[in-house]
């Protein structure tokens, strides 16, 4: 990069921050569920943050356009829910596996097809619902703490009407500053070393592999590399789907044995690189990932640091950053979904579905959102034509 931008460096620094203080706890949770003592679970963060770092400065920067890869936090929640008890062994072994399903995906032409060629407007639906609450939970805190959501409110209002590029960054200062006001940053008291990685040979199970791998493969597809794509076709970057998934599907199984559960395409967190508050120049907004590659990395290297710092971060602030940084991203997404009256219903079929977070036959509301929205979109269009 020929100069520094400071737009650029905060979206990605966003993009670790909301992203990490937004499931850090899960991916914890999971780790504690899967039997990983102390030293395992540093090793999952080590793993995951150098993965999901060089795998988006690595696409980042062979696309040129902002592909950021995250955990699977809903493969997180998964496993935190997990009622039965693996070896570790077989555990990692099952989390090969993973990796290795979501590379032959990338391999095999019909399934990518498939997943490139779900209709636009139930993929933006589909987001929207997913973006809704995280944006909603922003103003959700103004009863518990009104002078940090003013104060953060009225900076993004105002930086957003005068210094847009800079919106992120300003809201960053702020919500620091009020972090060290209330004395919820003690530096002292984080640890500082860096993470050490805990080598465990995976071995396979045909047990682990249908009640650990098959799932987190499905939830790890469905809810977060769908959307992923989404999300870049929404903001007008043509995805590289299969090189994509057979990337991240290696770097997966290859980051396994460490504690390398998932990889996958982000998808909230993504879309904080793609607005024009980062760079007008869309052809320039890649450079916001390549910043939030090198920050997973930090992440990932001072493990140990990372889980105090962001345990000390008030739930508060992480939502109205979260929600703050997502609204231009929502904008889009309702704007895209429910512009054409054809398509309307359908869309608001998945938007509904999938925002009430239902479970039915253990398929998540994502999965039952795209198939009636789908369904739906399907017989309205061959009621059209004939």
């Amino acid at each position: 990069m020929s100069k520094f931008n400071v737009s650029h460096i905060s979206a990605g620094f966003t993009v670790v921050l909301v992203g990490y203080t937004s499931a850090i706890a899960i991916v914890i949770q999971a780790a504690n569920a899967m039997g990983a003592n102390a030293a395992q679970t540093q090793s999952w963060l080590l793993a995951l943050g150098l993965a999901m770092g060089f795998s988006s400065i690595g696409f980042s920067w062979f696309y040129k356009t902002p592909i950021v890869t995250a955990w699977s936090t809903p493969g997180a929640v998964l496993l935190a829910g997990m009622s039965f008890q693996y070896d570790m062994a077989l555990v990692v072994g099952a989390f090969m596996v993973n990796g290795l399903l979501i590379f032959a995906t990338g391999m095999i032409k019909p399934l990518s097809r498939a997943i490139e060629n779900i209709p636009p407007v139930l993929g933006t639906a589909m987001l929207g619902a997913i973006l809704l609450p995280f944006c909603l939970g922003s103003f959700t805190v103004v009863g518990t703490m009104p002078i940090a959501f003013a104060l953060m409110f009225l900076t993004f209002l105002l930086a957003k009407h005068f210094i847009p590029k800079y919106a992120m960054a300003l809201l960053l200062v702020v919500a620091i500053l009020l972090m060290v006001y209330q004395s919820d940053l003690a530096f002292s008291q984080l640890d500082f070393s860096i993470a050490k990685p805990v080598w465990v040979t995976p071995q396979l199970d045909i047990m682990a592999v249908l009640n650990l791998a098959i799932p987190l493969y499905l939830v790890t597809m469905l809810s977060q590399n769908l959307p992923g794509i989404t999300v870049l076709k929404t903001h007008g970057y043509t995805v590289p789907v299969k090189p994509v998934l057979q990337g991240t599907g290696l770097v997966n199984a290859v980051m396994a044995p460490l504690g390398g559960f998932s990889l996958n395409l982000a998808a909230i967190t993504a879309a904080i690189c793609m607005t024009p508050e980062v760079d007008s120049d869309p052809k320039q907004r890649y450079k916001a990932a390549l910043w939030a590659g090198g920050f997973y990395c930090l992440a990932g290297v001072f493990a140990t640091a990372v889980v105090g710092l962001f345990s000390a971060m008030p739930i508060e602030i992480i939502k109205m950053l979260a929600g703050f940084a997502l609204l231009g991203t929502l904008v889009t997404c309702l704007h895209s979904a429910f512009s054409d009256a054809n398509s309307r219903e359908s869309a608001l079929l998945t938007f509904l579905i999938v925002l009430s977070g239902m479970q039915f036959l253990g398929l998540s509301s994502v999965i039952w959102g795209l198939l009636i929205g789908g369904g739906h979109l399907w017989f309205t269009c061959k009621r059209n034509q004939g």
